[in-house]
């Protein structure tokens, strides 16, 4: 897995947690930003994996509370836990562990790079995520006439 794949994983599985509305880019990488706050807000303190994977979901299951609904659209709040560990998961190895070398300050180097990159595939993931919906009503339509 190189580099644009950890980072467009982790964008899937965010779309899966919640769908931003609109283009800003505040809304659109929360879930990102969010994790990494939760790991460089720590001040390097030296955690175990499973700490930071702790940190890292609870955070973004507190964001989803209090993004309201003109920032996302979260399509099911059951199974939402599960959803934002396996996000923590993939963000503490992945990205953390993987792309920054477990370390919480090169991480805060690259966030703003990172989060570009979230920020495109989020998008390129809803403009995918529409055109199938489109089809399929579409689709629809033409078998019940």
């Amino acid at each position: 897995m190189d580099v644009s794949d950890r980072i467009c994983h982790l964008a899937e599985l965010g779309f899966d947690i919640a769908q931003p509305k609109g283009y800003k880019p505040y809304a659109v990488e929360r879930l990102f930003r969010e994790a990494v706050k939760a790991v460089t807000e720590l001040r390097g303190m030296p955690l175990s994996k499973q700490d930071y994977m702790a940190a890292v979901s609870g955070r973004i299951q507190k964001a989803i509370e209090r993004m309201g609904n003109d920032q996302a659209f979260v399509p099911e709040r059951i199974g939402l836990d599960e959803k934002a560990d396996r996000f923590a998961q993939h963000f503490v190895e992945e990205i953390l562990n993987g792309i920054c070398e477990g370390r919480p300050g090169r991480l805060k180097k690259l966030a703003n790079n990172l989060a570009d990159g979230y920020y495109s595939a989020t998008l390129n993931i809803r403009r995918r995520y529409w055109a199938n919906k489109n089809n399929e009503n579409l689709k629809n339509r033409e078998e019940s006439v």
